[in-house]
C-alpha cells in the first residue's frame, strides 16, 4: 500500500499563505487549447451558487442504477475481498505534483488529462482513495479512467504517508483531515476561477469528500466546488470491521500491517513532534482500528479519544450542511459498516445529498460479472481494447472500469452536463469551436506529416525499383549471353557431327572399296587355275 509511484515529481513552492497562484508545467491541468477561453468564460461566484431547488432537481432527475449482483457474489466478504484483489486495471498514464503545506509538510496530486477528445472538456474531479491505499491502487485507478473516459480531467490525491514519498511530520491523514483537498482547490481556482471542478471519493476518502463540502457549505462555489459523488463512505465507527475474528484478521490486520510500520518510522524520526501523551508502545500493541484511532489519530490530531474523534468528522453528521450535489452510495451489506448506521433523510435535513443504497456489494466491490475480474493485467488490457480506451465507453457501460466508478462518473455527468445547459452553454460551445479548430490544426499538422513519411517512404521504394530493375537488366544480360553461348556449342556439336560423319562415310567407302578389290583378284586366280 506504500507502493511508489513512478512518475515525475515537482515540487511546487506556494507563495501568499501557503497556497499562491503559482504554477508548475507538469501540473497545469489547463490545456493550451483552453487556455485562450479563461479569460472568456464566466467567474465562478457565491452569487451564481444554484439554488437547492436547482440541486434538489439535478439530484432527483438522476437515474441511478440498480446493482444487481451476480449469484455467486452475493456474500460481502466474497464481494469485498474479489472485487478489489482481482479488479486490475491498466495503470493510469499520472502526471504528477508535489505540494508544499503551510505545517511544513507536503502531498502529491497525480494528474490525468481527459481521455475523450471527441467533446468538450469536462470539469476537474478531485479523487481520493480509502485507508492506506494510494493513486495506484486498483479501485482509485479504475475511478481515474472511469471519469478521464467521460472526458474530465482528474486530480488524484494521495494522503500523507500514502503516496511512496517520505514525508516530514507524523500522522498525515485521518476521516475529517480536509486541509490538503482544500489548500489544492483554493490553488486550482486561483490558477483557472471558471473551471468547474467536482469531488469523488470512496470509503475513508468519500468521508474526507463529504466533510468537505460540509465545511464548505454555502461557500462552495468560492472555491469552485460545484457537486460531488461518492461511495462507501464510514457513516458508523469502527465496531463492526474491528467486531469478529474475520473481520478482525482479514480487514483490520491487513490495515494494521501498513500503519504501525509507519507509526514507528515516524516516531523514529520525529519523536519530537509527538505529543506528550503519545505512547508508541500502545500503538505497536493495537490489534484493531479503533485502538490505533485510539492511541495514534487521537493524540497527534488533538482529540479526546476515538469516540471524540468519530463524533466530530464521520459524515452523517456533516450532510445537512452540504449546499451543492451530492451523491451517495452505499450497501446495505458493506462487512465494515452498520447498517443501521446508514444515513437517512432526517440527517440530510437541508442538505442537498441524494442517497441511494443498495442491497449487495459488498465494501468497494460491486463486482459486475466475471469479465469485470481479472487474474492478470492481459484481460483487463484486451478488454480496454475491445471497449476502446480513449472514450468510445459510456460510463455504466460494459467497460472493464466496474459498476462503481462508472456509477459515480454517471452521475458527475449528469451534473455537468446540467451545469452546461444551466449557465455554461454557450461559453463550452465557443469553446467546442476552438478546441475543433486546434484539433484540426493538430490534425493537419498530423496529415503534413504524414505526407512527409510518404514521400521519403516513396523515395526509399523507388530507389529499391532502381536497383530490382537494374538487377532484372543483368539477368537479362546473363540469360542472353546464355542462350548465345548454348546456339554456339549447337553449332560447334552439329559441325563436329557432321565432319565425323563424313570422315566414317570416307573410310568406309575406302575399306569397303579395298575389300572388293581383294575380293575380285582372289576370284579371278582360282579362275586361272581352273583352266
Amino acid at each position: 500500500m506504500d507502493e511508489a509511484v513512478g512518475t515525475e515529481a515537482m515540487r511546487v513552492k506556494e507563495a501568499e499563505n501557503g497556497v499562491g497562484g503559482g504554477s508548475a508545467k507538469s501540473g497545469d491541468y489547463v490545456s493550451a487549447g483552453r487556455a485562450s477561453l479563461v479569460s472568456r468564460r464566466p467567474k465562478l461566484t457565491e452569487a451564481n451558487t444554484p439554488s437547492r431547488d436547482w440541486c434538489l432537481k439535478r439530484l432527483n432527475s438522476f437515474e441511478a442504477r440498480d446493482y444487481v449482483a451476480p449469484w455467486w457474489a452475493r456474500n460481502p466478504h466474497f464481494n469485498t475481498i474479489v472485487g478489489s484483489l482481482f479488479a486490475t486495471p491498466q495503470p493510469a498514464p499520472y502526471r504528477r505534483e508535489i505540494i508544499d503545506t503551510p505545517d511544513g509538510d507536503f502531498f502529491c496530486v497525480d494528474f490525468l488529462d481527459s481521455r475523450d477528445k471527441r467533446r468538450k472538456a469536462r470539469g476537474l474531479v478531485f479523487l481520493y482513495h480509502g485507508l492506506e491505499a494510494n493513486s495506484q491502487s486498483p479501485l482509485t485507478v479504475r475511478q481515474a479512467w472511469s471519469l478521464a473516459e467521460a472526458g474530465f480531467d482528474v486530480a488524484s490525491i494521495s494522503f500523507r504517508g500514502c503516496s511512496g514519498e517520505e514525508n516530514l511530520r507524523p500522522g498525515g491523514y485521518h476521516m475529517g483531515f480536509t486541509d490538503d483537498v482544500r489548500q489544492l482547490a483554493e490553488m486550482l481556482h486561483k490558477r483557472d476561477p471558471s473551471r468547474r471542478m467536482y469531488v469523488t471519493g470512496t470509503s475513508l476518502g468519500g468521508n474526507v469528500m463529504t466533510k468537505f463540502l460540509g465545511e464548505l457549505g454555502e461557500g462552495a462555489a468560492e472555491c469552485g466546488i460545484l457537486g460531488g459523488a461518492v461511495a462507501c463512505v464510514p457513516t458508523s465507527d469502527n465496531s463492526v470491521i474491528d467486531g469478529d475474528k474475520f473481520a478482525r484478521e482479514v480487514y483490520s490486520g491487513n490495515f494494521l500491517k501498513s500503519i504501525i510500520p509507519k507509526a514507528e518510522k515516524q516516531w523514529a524520526n520525529f519523536p519530537e513532534m509527538f505529543p506528550k501523551n503519545f505512547d508508541i508502545e500502545m500503538v505497536r500493541n493495537a490489534t484493531t482500528i479503533g485502538e490505533i484511532d485510539d492511541y495514534y489519530i487521537s493524540p497527534l490530531y488533538g482529540f479526546e479519544d476515538r469516540f471524540d474523534y468519530y463524533d466530530r468528522n464521520i459524515c452523517v453528521g456533516w450532510l445537512s450542511q452540504v449546499k451543492v450535489p451530492l451523491f451517495m452510495l452505499n450497501a446495505k451489506d458493506d462487512p465494515f459498516f452498520d447498517p443501521a448506521a446508514l444515513p437517512s433523510k432526517d440527517d440530510v435535513r437541508e442538505g442537498t445529498v441524494r442517497l441511494v443504497e443498495t442491497r449487495y456489494g459488498g465494501h468497494c466491490g460491486y463486482i459486475k460479472d466475471i469479465f469485470s475480474l481479472s487474474l492478470t493485467s492481459l484481460p483487463s488490457v484486451i478488454a480496454r481494447l475491445v471497449s476502446g480506451r480513449k472514450g468510445k465507453t459510456e460510463p455504466g457501460g460494459n467497460a472493464p472500469n466496474g459498476w462503481l466508478p462508472d456509477e459515480m462518473t454517471r452521475f458527475l455527468v449528469h451534473l455537468d452536463d446540467a451545469y452546461d445547459n444551466r449557465e455554461f452553454g454557450r461559453m463550452e460551445q465557443i469553446s467546442t469551436v476552438f478546441e475543433a479548430e486546434e484539433e484540426l490544426r493538430e490534425r493537419y499538422g498530423e496529415l503534413e506529416e504524414e505526407a512527409r513519411q510518404l514521400k521519403r517512404e516513396g523515395e526509399r521504394l523507388e530507389k529499391i525499383n532502381e536497383g530490382l530493375m537494374a538487377e532484372r537488366r543483368r539477368q537479362e544480360e546473363r540469360a542472353s549471353a546464355k542462350q548465345a553461348l548454348m546456339t554456339r556449342l549447337e553449332a560447334i556439336y552439329s559441325e563436329a557431327e557432321a565432319r565425323a560423319s563424313r570422315e566414317i562415310n570416307t573410310a568406309l567407302n575406302s575399306f569397303l572399296s579395298n575389300d572388293n578389290q581383294r575380293l575380285l583378284t582372289s576370284e579371278d586366280g582360282n579362275a586361272v587355275q581352273a583352266l
